[in-house]
């Protein structure tokens, strides 16, 4: 009883923040602070089979729907090449929307077909993730051949680099989206470097991290149960307070840039990861709360 009451006041609280978070981007839409709703509308799609977010997954969808035709998400579009998977992202959440209509995505539908968006350098991954959200909208997104791309290779081989910053985490997350809407591209599922990430994430006590690394290692890659067990005791150790969110990541040198962007939305979603890893990892999740409450 007391594990879900833990996580329906996760949820109450992302709620609440989320409300704020789109509120603010409707009264002041820049593309600074649509990083903050992309950062919680990826969380929210990889989570979208959970019990007990179902009203902040429908707040997204019909915030979405309003954007589109409204015409700030083309504007934001426009301006900034890097807020087009995010767009995409919502163009693909806005159909769920209660009042959602085919005319709503008509003016990106033309934009994309015309090639006056998605023609700029992105990387793979970004692209892949886009064009695969735009079709199902129905868009054409046109990259051009892209050809057969080994996500293991491209994500695993990160594992090489001398330093870890947010910009891993948004690949790991991106390759995530695209595992759950392609679901031929599993065989070529990465596995290495998720895990390996989430490793670093709980020996760097970076709370901000570790739930969302153990819900999309067990969501998306593979998750054993050392590392599951060691995720979890984690994560009930850091806890925040009733009410409050996770810190934001504690980031350095080229990741800071995008933290400042968007600070807030990464704080909303690694507080919802924590729900989602609580709900997705079960009966371990009873183990390691009477095993922190014994420690």
């Amino acid at each position: 009883m007391q594990s879900t009451e833990l996580i329906s006041q996760l949820f109450s609280t992302c709620f609440a923040e989320s409300l704020r978070l789109l509120e603010g981007f409707e009264a002041a839409p820049t593309s600074a602070s649509l990083f903050d709703v992309g950062a919680v509308a990826e969380m929210v799609v990889l989570g979208e089979a959970i019990p007990g977010s179902e009203l902040l997954q429908q707040a997204i969808c019909d915030a979405a729907a309003r954007w589109l035709r409204s015409g700030i998400l083309e504007d934001l579009c426009m301006l900034r090449m890097e807020v087009l998977s995010h767009a995409a992202l919502l163009a693909y959440l806005a159909r769920r929307a209660t009042d959602y209509s085919a005319a709503d995505i008509a003016v990106i539908k033309r934009l994309c077909t015309g090639r006056l968006l998605g023609r700029s350098e992105m990387p793979v991954l970004t692209q892949q993730l886009t064009a695969a959200y735009f079709a199902r909208c129905g868009i054409d997104s046109d990259f051009g051949d892209m050809g057969s791309r080994d996500l293991a290779r491209i994500i695993d081989k990160r594992i090489l680099r001398a330093r870890s910053d947010e910009y891993d985490v948004m690949a790991v997350l991106l390759c995530a989206q695209l595992l759950q809407l392609e679901g031929h591209l599993i065989c070529s599922r990465p596995t290495r470097y998720p895990r390996a990430l989430l490793v670093q994430a709980i020996r760097t006590d970076n709370s901000n991290w570790v739930p969302v690394l153990a819900y999309a290692c067990a969501h998306s890659f593979s998750l054993d149960e050392p590392l599951r067990g060691a995720a979890l005791k984690y994560l009930l150790r850091n806890l925040p307070q009733p009410g409050e969110l996770l810190p934001p990541p504690a980031g350095a040198g080229i990741d800071s840039e995008y933290i400042v962007q968007a600070g807030r939305g990464l704080r909303i979603r690694s507080t919802l990861a924590l729900a989602f890893a609580l709900c997705t990892l079960g009966d371990t999740y009873v183990e390691a709360r009477a095993s922190v409450a014994i420690g």
